[in-house]
């Protein structure tokens, strides 16, 4: 049986299912100005689902042993200065368990709509995209690809577009490959 180079995914070993469903009947609920109120897709998936979705497939499990000590090193560094910015409580970001745990805490965060275009928050899902791509051997340049072929109201691609990866979009409706193009 052949043995993988690749770390296994966050998606891979958890998923806080629970938390991630309330923050998307929220959106759901949610009156807010957002990319679902452009056009009302019949068969639209919660932003903040596919946000999270995205999120724990691309970035590697900080436990497993294939994972990179430069992933660690700087999830470590953001979730410290995401969670802890005035150092007011003691957490061990360097403990691979604890790492884990605030992933997950971060993914759920940014799961919630008053997270979607929080700055902060953007820049760390970007900046661990950009490692996780970096050390799947890709260069800088060469971010994680989000293909959709089936992209419907496009909430899978916008969301792949936040978090700092390529995308591509496409479908059979001609009204959504038009509403892909203007979203996208």
């Amino acid at each position: 049986m052949p043995t993988s180079i690749y770390p296994k995914r966050l998606i891979e070993v958890d998923f806080p299912i629970k938390k991630i469903s309330e923050n998307a009947r929220k959106e759901k609920g949610s009156h807010n100005l957002q990319i679902a109120s452009l056009h009302i897709w019949w068969a639209r998936k919660p932003q903040v689902s596919c946000r999270a979705i995205l999120c724990a497939a691309l970035w590697p499990d900080p436990v497993d042993p294939l994972c990179p000590p430069k992933f660690n090193q700087t999830a470590s560094t953001l979730m410290e200065s995401y969670f802890n910015p005035i150092n007011t409580f003691e957490k061990n970001y360097s403990d691979s368990q604890e790492l884990r745990h605030a992933l997950f805490d971060f993914i759920v965060d940014f799961s919630n709509i008053e997270k979607s275009n929080n700055e902060q928050c953007i820049r760390i899902a970007r900046e661990l995209t950009k490692v996780a791509c970096e050390i799947d051997g890709k260069s800088n340049d060469n971010l994680p690809l989000v293909v959709d072929p089936f992209a419907g109201g496009g909430s899978i691609p916008f969301e792949a577009l936040r978090i700092g990866a390529n995308a591509y979009a496409s479908d059979l409706n001609p009204v959504a490959v038009l509403l892909n193009k203007i979203l996208l």
